[in-house]
C-alpha cells in the first residue's frame, strides 16, 4: 500500500514537471513567434549609439537566430567615425551583426544583450596626422558628462568571424590583417580582458592570446598592463609589460624567437638575398615600443652560432628599409657563415684553377639594412684567418658596409684594419686596409693568401680595392699597394746562401727542396698592385752570408709567382741594416710557379743579357756593336784612363809612379777566358773594319 502511494506521488511530480516544461517551451516558442524584431533592432541601435556617440546603421533584414546564438541578427551594419573625425569611412562595416540575448529576461519580454557577433566585418583603425585624435576611443563614465555610456552595453563577450582589421597611424604603410577570427572576453571594464584571435598577415597566419589588464585604459588612452603571446611560422614572441593605448608604446620584458632570420625579415618586407647564414635566432631583454622604433636593453641574442649582450635600437626607416643602432659584444663570431666558402687546398697545395671561388659573390643582403654598431668581439674568423680582443665599428647604409678594427690582435701581434664591402651596384666591391705590426709572417700569409713560404715576424701593410662577381674574379682586380718587413725569420724551401756560394749547386737543384731555407735577419719589400698582380723592384734580404735583391710579379689572383733576385754571398756578419750592396759573387735567379710549389733555377736569360751588355759597352763608341748596345742598354760612360805620357800625381804618402817598378809578367792582369758570345761580336766587328778599309777594286 505505502508503494503504490508512493509511485502515485512520483507520477503526478512527473506529470507537473513536463506540464512546467510544455508551458516553458510554449511560451518561448510563442514568444519567438510573436517577437517584435524591429522593435528589438531599433532598441539596440538606440543603446549603441548612446553608448558610442556614433551612427549606427542596421539593415532592413532582421531575423530571429537560434546558431551561433540565441536572439535576433541584422545584416548590412556600420558605425561611423567619431563627430568631426577627418575620414569619412565607417569605423566599423559588418555583412551581419548577431546580437545574442540572456534568456530569462527575454522570457519577462526584457532585451539584455549579452554577446554581439560580428561576421564579414570591417574594423578600420585610424590616427590622426598630429598624433592627438584616434577612431578606437570610446566614451566611458570617466572621460564623458553623457548618462549612457559604452559600460552601459553590459556586454560579456565580442566575437568577430571572416573579419579584417586595419590601421592606418600618422606615418608609414597600413597594417592590414586578414580573415580576422578573435574573441574578447570582457565582463568590466575594469576587469581583465581576455583576447584571442587568430588572423592572416602577409600570407602567414597569426596565432594571438592576449590579457590586457585594465580595459577601459584602452579606451581612454590610458596605460593597461597587458601580456601577450604571439605564434607565427616565421616567429614566436612573448611580452608581458605595459601598453599606452594613446601613444602605442609597449615598454616591459620581451622574447622572441625563430627558425630563420632570413625568412621573418621577408616576412617583415625586408627580404635578403639567398645565401648561407641568418637561421636562428633568440632575442631577450627589456622593450620599449613606440611609433617606428623598438629600444633593447639588456639583450641577449643568439644568431646561428653567434652568442651576443648589450643593447640595440632598431628602426623601421621611410624607405622600408631596417636600421639597427647599438652596442654588443661576442666571445666568438665566424663570418664564414656569411660569405662564400674560402679557398680549398688540393692533395698538394693550393691549386690556380680552384683556389678561389667562382660561387656567385652577392651583397645584395647589405640593402635590407642599415647599421651603427660597436662590437666588442672575444674572437673573429674571416675565411682562414683568425683576430682575437677586436674592437669593431660597423656601418651599414645604402647596401654598403664600412668595418673599421680599431683594436685587434691576431698572429701574436696586434694592429688596425678597415673592410668596406659595398653590394649597393651590380657588381660587388671590396677595399681593404691593414696595418699589422709584431705578427708571425707564415701563419698570416698562409690564412690570408696559401702562401706558407715565409717565417719571421714584422710588420706588414695593405691597401687594396677590388671589384667582382666571384671571390675568384675578386682577387683578379685588387689595384692598390701593399708592403712588409719581417725580421730574424727564414725563406723555406730553398737556401740561397748556398745557392750564391756554389753555382753548381743551383744547376743541380741542390740547393733547393723540402729541407733546405734561406735564414735573413730582415726581408722586406713595398709593391703596387693593379689587375690582381703585385710588383715590386726592391725585395730585400739580408743575413750574415748573404745579400739578395729581388724584382717581378706576384699574381695573386693565379695564385703564382714570378721573380728574379741576385743573391751575393759575402764574408759580412751585418744583418739587420746591413749593406745591400756588398760586393761578391751574383747569380741572378728566377723564382717561379704555384705559391704551393714555387720553384728555383737560375735566371740564365739575366746571365746572357748581362754578359751582353758588358761586351757591348767596351765597345768603341760610334762602332755600330756601341750604338746597339746604346739602344738595348743606354748610354755607359766610357772609363777614364790617364793619357800614356801623363802619370797621375801620387797622393800624400804615395810612391811616385816613376819610382813604382814596372810589373813583371806573373804581376799582369791574367787574361780574361774566352767567351763564345764575345768572341763571335769580335770576329763580325773585325769583319766590317776590313770591308770599310778595303781599297775599291777597279773595272
Amino acid at each position: 500500500m505505502a508503494l503504490s502511494i508512493k509511485a502515485l506521488n512520483l507520477k503526478t511530480i512527473g506529470i507537473a514537471i513536463g506540464a512546467l516544461l510544455g508551458v516553458l517551451v510554449l511560451a518561448v516558442v510563442l514568444f519567438f513567434v510573436f517577437f517584435p524584431k524591429d522593435l528589438a533592432a531599433a532598441e539596440a541601435e538606440r543603446r549603441i549609439e548612446e553608448a558610442t556617440g556614433r551612427e549606427l546603421t542596421l539593415g532592413d533584414d532582421i531575423q530571429m537566430t537560434f546558431w551561433p546564438a540565441l536572439g535576433f541578427s541584422v545584416n548590412d551594419a556600420s558605425l561611423s567615425n567619431p563627430e568631426g573625425f577627418s575620414s569619412d569611412e565607417a569605423f566599423l562595416a559588418a555583412n551581419r551583426i548577431v546580437f545574442a540575448v540572456k534568456v530569462m529576461p527575454l522570457l519577462r519580454g526584457a532585451i539584455e544583450v549579452k554577446e554581439l557577433i560580428f561576421e564579414g566585418a570591417e574594423v578600420r583603425l585610424r590616427a590622426e596626422e598630429d598624433g592627438g585624435a584616434n577612431n578606437w576611443t570610446f566614451p566611458t563614465e570617466n572621460n564623458s558628462e553623457e548618462e549612457t555610456t559604452l559600460e552601459d552595453l553590459r556586454l560579456d563577450d565580442v566575437r568577430m568571424s571572416d573579419s579584417m582589421i586595419s590601421f592606418q597611424g600618422a606615418e608609414g604603410e597600413p597594417l592590414v590583417l586578414q580573415d580576422v577570427d578573435a574573441s574578447l572576453a570582457l565582463q568590466s571594464l575594469d576587469l581583465p580582458a581576455q583576447l584571442q584571435a587568430a588572423f592572416d598577415y602577409r600570407n602567414q597566419r597569426v596565432n594571438l592570446d592576449s590579457t590586457i589588464g585594465l580595459p577601459r585604459a584602452v579606451l581612454e588612452q590610458g596605460e593597461t598592463p597587458l601580456s601577450a603571446a604571439v605564434r607565427a611560422a616565421p616567429l614566436q614572441a612573448n611580452f608581458e609589460g605595459l601598453f599606452n593605448s594613446a601613444t602605442g608604446a609597449l615598454t616591459g620584458g620581451m622574447d622572441a624567437s625563430g627558425n630563420s632570420l632570413r625568412a621573418l625579415m621577408a616576412w617583415m618586407g625586408t627580404p635578403m638575398a639567398a645565401g648561407g647564414g641568418f637561421g636562428p635566432f633568440n632575442v631577450e631583454g627589456q622593450m620599449v615600443h613606440e611609433g617606428q622604433q623598438t629600444a633593447l636593453t639588456d639583450a641577449t641574442l643568439r644568431l646561428d652560432d653567434i652568442n651576443a649582450n648589450g643593447s640595440l635600437t632598431l628602426i623601421t626607416q621611410e624607405s622600408g628599409r631596417l636600421r639597427v643602432n647599438g652596442a654588443l659584444s661576442s666571445a666568438n663570431v665566424d663570418l664564414n657563415n656569411y660569405l662564400a666558402a674560402p679557398a680549398q687546398a688540393g692533395q698538394d697545395g693550393v691549386e690556380v684553377d680552384t683556389a678561389w671561388s667562382t660561387a656567385p659573390l652577392d651583397l645584395s643582403g647589405l640593402r635590407a639594412l642599415d647599421a651603427d654598431l660597436q662590437l666588442n668581439l672575444g674572437a673573429l674568423r674571416f675565411q682562414r684567418m683568425s683576430f682575437t680582443d677586436v674592437a669593431l665599428a660597423l656601418r651599414v647604409a645604402n647596401g654598403a658596409a664600412d668595418a673599421r678594427l680599431t683594436r685587434i690582435s691576431m698572429y701574436d701581434g696586434g694592429g688596425t684594419a678597415r673592410l668596406i664591402a659595398d653590394g649597393s651596384g651590380s657588381t660587388p666591391r671590396i677595399a681593404f686596409e691593414i696595418d699589422a705590426q709584431n705578427i708571425q709572417a707564415e701563419t698570416l700569409l698562409r690564412d690570408a693568401i696559401g702562401f706558407d713560404k715565409i717565417v719571421g715576424r714584422g710588420r706588414l701593410r695593405a691597401s687594396l680595392v677590388g671589384t667582382g662577381a666571384s671571390q675568384a674574379a675578386l682577387m683578379r682586380n685588387l689595384s692598390g699597394a701593399a708592403s712588409f718587413n719581417f725580421n730574424d725569420g727564414q725563406w723555406k724551401g730553398v737556401n740561397l746562401a748556398q745557392i750564391a756560394r756554389t753555382v753548381q749547386s743551383a744547376l743541380t737543384g741542390a740547393a733547393a727542396g723540402e729541407g733546405s731555407s734561406t735564414d735573413f735577419a730582415e726581408l722586406s719589400s713595398t709593391f703596387t698592385v693593379s689587375n690582381g698582380v703585385m710588383a715590386t723592384d726592391n725585395l730585400r734580404l739580408l743575413n750574415p752570408f748573404v745579400r739578395l735583391e729581388g724584382r717581378g710579379l706576384v699574381d695573386i689572383g693565379a695564385q703564382t709567382m714570378d721573380m728574379r733576385i741576385t743573391p751575393r754571398a759575402v764574408n759580412n756578419a751585418q744583418g739587420q741594416g746591413g749593406d745591400l750592396s756588398v760586393a761578391g759573387l751574383g747569380v741572378p735567379f728566377r723564382i717561379s710557379g704555384p705559391w704551393s710549389r714555387v720553384s728555383f733555377r737560375p735566371a740564365l736569360e739575366d746571365v746572357v743579357q748581362n754578359q751582353l751588355r758588358d761586351i757591348l759597352s767596351r765597345q768603341d763608341q760610334g762602332s755600330p756593336l756601341a750604338s746597339i748596345g746604346e739602344a738595348l742598354f743606354g748610354r755607359t760612360p766610357a772609363a777614364t784612363t790617364p793619357p800614356a805620357n801623363e802619370t797621375p800625381a801620387a797622393s800624400e804618402g804615395e810612391t811616385p809612379a816613376a819610382e813604382t817598378p814596372a810589373a813583371t809578367p806573373a804581376q799582369q792582369e791574367p787574361a780574361r777566358p774566352t767567351n763564345p758570345l764575345e768572341e763571335m761580336l769580335r770576329r763580325a766587328r773585325e769583319q766590317r773594319e776590313q770591308k770599310q778599309t778595303a781599297p775599291p777594286t777597279t773595272p
